[in-house]
């Protein structure tokens, strides 16, 4: 039986990105995905000029015409939101308590700093949101965000990569993935806390900037998560396949900007969950 996915994020015309990477992804590893978009984009903000057409008036609306029809939901895969989205799923999220799995990517920053049109507000609604969820997927700049941190763009070490994700997990009371982390080797890691258990994988540094790469690991995540992989495993499968994704794409020679090549990867994707199985 396919899970049926609730995905809220904002969806993008131009740019391989957040609602355009989660749904064919999440499709692809067999679930069925229940699109409710925060916001019509002509193209991703990293295009210059871009239009933004907010939809969070209609939200409650679907939410509610989606309970008439008794939907049953297995999981929640919430992205970018914007302040009038985010207020929607503080009403709504509670009464989705019985959905056994919640994935909350708490975009609100990066490279030390908070997003254009973030505020303090946005930052505590975020923070009681996350209790809601089963687990969290933010980089760095957003676990500082959300503890309260003094921001940092520096590279970290992985002694403390692992204390600023176990004192996520512990405040919050989430299962916590921390992505993107830069490391002083100069490396990439990713720390997965999951209760008492501290996992944590290094990856080649890419030079350059790959948009949508966030929003593919948590849509890979949740997938896994719902073909029966552990946090452990699922978070390993993910960061492989980004980095894949970001290799094939500077083979292919094609411009970051527009998101990675991360189709070309999804046969290998299916094949190791496979052998996980």
């Amino acid at each position: 039986m396919q899970a049926k996915v609730i995905i809220s994020q904002d969806l993008s015309g131009v740019g391989q990105v957040s609602m355009g990477v989660a749904l064919p992804l999440i499709a692809a590893l067999g679930h069925d995905p229940l699109p409710l978009p925060t916001a019509l984009l002509s193209a991703h903000t990293g295009f210059a000029n871009n239009t933004y057409f907010d939809l969070s008036a209609q939200m409650a609306e679907i939410l509610t015409h989606w309970e008439s029809l008794e939907l049953d939901p297995q999981a929640i895969l919430l992205g970018y939101l914007g302040k009038n989205a985010l207020k929607v799923w503080q009403t709504w999220l509670p009464q989705f308590n019985d959905v056994p799995l919640v994935v909350i990517d708490p975009v609100m920053g990066d490279h030390g700093k908070l997003y254009r049109g973030f505020d303090d507000a946005y930052v505590q609604a975020m923070r009681a949101l996350i209790t809601h969820a089963t687990v969290i997927t933010p980089n760095p700049t957003e676990a500082q965000l959300l503890l309260g941190d003094e921001l940092n763009a520096e590279p970290l070490t992985m002694k403390a990569a692992r204390s600023l994700g176990t004192r996520l997990a512990q405040r919050f009371g989430v299962q916590v993935v921390l992505t993107g982390v830069t490391l002083v080797n100069d490396r990439v890691g990713v720390i997965v806390v999951d209760g008492d258990d501290l996992k944590w994988w290094q990856t080649q540094r890419l030079s350059g900037h790959y948009f949508g790469t966030g929003d593919i690991f948590a849509a890979v995540l949740c997938g896994a998560l719902l073909r029966g992989l552990t946090l452990g495993q699922a978070s390993e499968i993910a960061v492989h396949f980004e980095s894949r994704a970001i290799i094939s794409t500077l083979a292919m020679k094609a411009d970051p900007k527009f998101g990675v090549a991360y189709t070309t990867e999804i046969p290998w994707l299916l094949e190791m969950i496979s052998k996980l199985l």
